[in-house]
């Protein structure tokens, strides 16, 4: 996600969230939010976790390290079940994610 593509000002404003929340979500404080909102380049990893929080939509709280590990053994060893169980994924309507509990 190079910097020069998204803008991150334009993605937090679509939220709704002003500069505290939006940034606070990924661990980047207010003041170095604005400073990348304002055209300072953004390091990687800031980029991608404002593409997975905020335009992936994704509740990092809710995954983890063993979510990760079944993914990775779906994907390496059960191709075939990972792309079943993303097409069903796929096809719930999203507002059952809110009331799905998480799996851990």
């Amino acid at each position: 996600m190079p910097a020069t593509t998204v803008n991150p000002r334009e993605i937090r404003l679509k939220l709704g969230m002003n500069q505290q929340e939006f940034w606070g979500r990924i661990g980047v404080t207010q003041s170095g939010g604005s400073r990348y909102e304002s055209g300072r380049a953004m390091p990687k990893p800031v980029q991608e976790l404002l593409r997975v929080v905020h335009v992936e939509r994704i509740d990092l709280a809710q995954i983890g390290k063993d979510d990760v590990a079944v993914l990775r053994y779906l994907k390496q060893h059960r191709p075939e079940l990972y792309t079943l169980l993303l097409e069903a994924a796929s096809a719930e309507p999203a507002s059952n994610d809110a009331a799905r509990p998480a799996a851990h």
